[in-house]
């Protein structure tokens, strides 16, 4: 299996709730093809530099994951077919992917760890 890099385009006016479960089923089918999610970050609405198919912005999200290499194409057909994907743009990983997973990681266990209530003594 490889790492790759994917970098994913959502529409700008889905709701933090309703892009959640969107990209978690982008994912899944990367583990429906046998692949191995290692993490995932919302990096956030960006505005195009010119408009394309009537959007004026996007919501990208990057995820690394591990996947044999003959999956890819069949994995980006799936994408080219989903209505909630509206670009995605698949690479080969390095290793600053796995640095990235590790920072993710990293991030997740501080959300977890803020969100926990502190026990009164």
């Amino acid at each position: 299996m490889n790492t790759y890099e994917g970098l994913y385009i959502f529409d700008d006016k889905l709701k933090d709730d309703e892009l959640k479960s969107v990209v978690d089923g982008a994912l899944a089918l990367i583990e429906k093809q046998g692949g191995s999610v290692l993490g995932c970050k919302k990096l956030g609405r960006r505005t195009f530099a010119r408009p394309q198919k009537k959007r004026e912005a996007g919501i990208y999200v990057r995820a690394v994951f591990n996947l044999d290499a003959d999956k890819i194409s069949p994995l980006l057909a799936k994408y080219k077919l989903s209505e909630d994907v509206f670009r995605v743009q698949i690479c080969r990983g390095d290793s600053k992917s796995l640095e990235f997973v590790a920072q993710a990681l990293e991030e997740k266990s501080a959300e977890k760890e803020a969100a926990e209530p502190v026990a009164a003594e």
